[in-house]
C-alpha cells in the first residue's frame, strides 16, 4: 500500500509541475564509467595540510591509490555555479555564460534567482558530449542542470521566494516523472530531518546500481554550509567533511555493487576553498548614499542608475554601455580604500583577461577577514559576533585553491600534479569517458594521469 501511494505521489508531482524534461533513449553500455563527486568548498589544504583530527579514510585511500593535485586554481569569482560549470565545459565564465551564482542583472528584480537552468550554458557540456556519443548520464544536485539533456537528473533548484533549502515537492517540478518516481521509491516520503548529502548519495547510488551511467555527477554541499556558518577548519566543518567522506564510501560501495568497479574511474573535485571572515562590508550603502542605487526601508536595493552583484568575497559593478559612471562610483567607494576594506580592484579590461563576466565594468576583491553583503542600511562595516567563512574572492589567494583527486583502473598511481587549472578538469573527464575531442574546453586533458591504453 505504501509503495502504491509513493508511486501515485511521484507521478502526480511531476505532472502537476508542468515540466517534462525529455530523455534520450538510454544509449549503449559504455566500456568505461566515470563517477565525479564534488565536495563543495573542499580546499586542497584539507588533504595537503589538514587541521588535526579529520577522519577521511576514503579520500586518503583514493589519494594513496591514485593521483592528485596539490592545488587547483579556479575562476573569478570563486563561486559554486560558475566553478561547477567550468568543471563540465572546460571554459571560463566569460565563455560559458554562468558568471556568478545569481542570474539577475537588473537592480531589484528577481534578486534571489540563481543560474539553475542548463539552457543558460553557452558551451558544450560533458552531458552534451555523452549524448552525442550515445552514452548515458546521471546527475544529482549538480549546479545548472535543471532542464539538461541528462538521462537521470535531479537538479539543484529551490523556490526563490523561500530559503535556499532542499524542497522535494518543488524540485520534482523540474524532473522527468520517471526519475521522480525512482527517487521517491529510493528515499520514501520526504522527511524534514534527513541529511541532504545523505539523500544525494543514496539517489546517486541507486542510479549507479540500476543504470550504470557512463557519467555520474554528484554534488555534496554540507562542508560548504558548515564553513559558511563557522569558518574553514572549524569543528563543524571537520564533522561535515567526515560525513561526506562516509558518503564517498557509500558511492564507492555502489560502484562495486553495480559490478562496474573494474571499469569506473572516480574523481573527487571541488569548486573553491574558503577564507575566514570577521566582518561584513556594505558597499551598496555607499552607492545608495551617492544616488546611484535606490533602496527600500529595509535596506534592500530596488533599482538605480547602475547594478551590482555581491559575490561575498567580491563585488561586481555594472552600467550600460555608452554611459560612464566610473568617476561617480570611484568617488562613492572611496571609504572602502581609506578603511583598508579592499584587497584588489579590477577594471573591465582586467576582468576580460581573467575570463570573468565581460559585462562588468568594475570589480572589488574584499580585504582579508572581510566580505561584501547586499544590505544597504546601517553602518558600513558590521563586526560579526563569531567568525565564519566565505569565498568568491580571487582564486589565487591562499586558501581558495580547490581539489582534484583521481583513482581507478585507468588512472596512474602516485602522480602528484602539483597545481592545475580548473579548466583542465572537464577535458580530463571527457578523456576518461573514452571520448576524444580536441575542441572541447580551453586546455587539453591531463594525459599524464592515465595509464598507457595497452596496459
Amino acid at each position: 500500500m505504501r509503495k502504491t501511494v509513493l508511486i501515485l505521489i511521484a507521478v502526480l508531482l511531476a505532472l502537476i509541475g508542468g515540466v517534462w524534461i525529455g530523455l534520450n533513449t538510454p544509449g549503449k553500455a559504455a566500456g568505461r564509467h566515470v563517477l565525479v563527486i564534488s565536495v563543495d568548498g573542499m580546499a586542497s589544504s584539507w588533504y595537503m595540510n589538514p587541521p588535526p583530527g579529520p577522519a577521511i579514510p576514503n579520500i586518503r585511500r583514493l589519494i594513496a591509490q591514485g593521483t592528485f593535485a596539490e592545488a587547483v586554481e579556479g575562476v573569478y569569482p570563486t563561486l559554486t555555479y560558475p566553478s561547477h560549470t567550468t568543471m563540465v565545459t572546460g571554459r571560463m565564465p566569460a565563455a560559458h555564460g554562468i558568471y556568478t551564482n545569481l542570474s539577475s542583472r537588473e537592480a531589484g528584480r528577481n534578486p534571489n534567482d540563481w543560474f539553475w537552468f542548463a539552457k543558460a550554458i553557452r558551451m558544450p557540456t560533458l552531458w552534451d558530449e555523452a549524448r552525442k556519443h550515445h552514452l548515458t548520464t546521471a546527475s544529482v544536485a549538480w549546479p545548472v542542470t535543471a532542464g539538461a539533456a541528462i538521462n537521470w537528473d535531479v537538479p539543484e533548484i529551490w523556490n526563490p521566494n523561500k530559503a535556499a533549502a532542499p524542497e522535494p515537492f518543488y524540485v520534482a517540478r523540474f524532473m522527468n516523472p520517471l526519475v521522480t518516481l525512482e527517487v521517491a521509491l529510493t528515499l520514501g516520503l520526504p522527511r524534514h530531518d534527513s541529511e541532504d548529502d545523505g539523500n544525494r548519495a543514496r539517489i546517486a547510488s541507486e542510479f549507479l546500481i540500476r543504470h550504470h551511467p557512463s557519467l555520474t555527477l554528484v554534488h555534496l554541499e554540507a562542508l560548504d554550509l558548515a564553513e559558511h556558518d563557522r569558518g574553514p577548519g572549524s569543528a563543524r566543518a571537520i564533522a561535515a567533511l567526515e560525513r561526506d567522506d562516509v558518503h564517498i564510501g557509500e558511492l564507492l560501495a555502489a560502484v562495486k555493487q553495480a559490478g562496474i568497479e573494474s571499469s569506473t574511474d572516480v574523481f573527487v573535485v571541488s569548486d573553491h576553498g574558503f577564507l575566514p571572515v570577521q566582518r561584513e562590508v556594505k558597499a551598496n550603502l555607499l552607492l545608495a548614499q551617492a544616488g546611484l542605487l535606490t533602496v527600500d526601508s529595509h535596506g534592500r536595493v530596488t533599482g538605480g542608475k547602475i547594478t551590482t552583484v555581491v559575490n561575498e568575497g567580491s563585488f561586481f559593478i555594472y552600467w550600460p554601455q555608452g554611459d560612464d559612471f566610473a568617476a561617480q562610483v570611484e568617488s562613492a567607494l572611496k571609504p572602502l580604500r581609506e578603511q583598508g576594506l579592499i584587497h584588489a580592484e579590477f577594471d573591465r579590461q582586467a576582468l576580460v583577461r581573467m575570463g570573468a563576466d565581460p559585462e562588468a565594468q568594475l570589480a572589488f576583491d574584499a580585504a582579508d577577514g572581510a566580505k561584501f553583503v547586499a544590505e544597504a542600511s546601517g553602518p558600513l562595516v558590521n563586526e560579526l559576533r563569531f567568525p565564519n567563512g566565505d569565498h568568491g574572492y580571487l582564486p589565487t589567494r591562499p586558501g581558495l585553491q580547490s581539489s582534484f583527486i583521481a583513482c581507478g583502473p585507468d588512472i596512474r598511481a602516485g602522480a602528484d600534479l602539483h597545481q592545475i587549472a580548473i579548466t583542465e578538469i572537464a577535458p580530463t573527464l571527457l578523456e576518461a569517458m573514452g571520448i576524444h575531442d580536441p575542441k572541447f574546453g580551453d586546455r587539453p586533458p591531463l594525459q599524464s594521469i592515465f595509464k598507457s591504453r595497452d596496459q
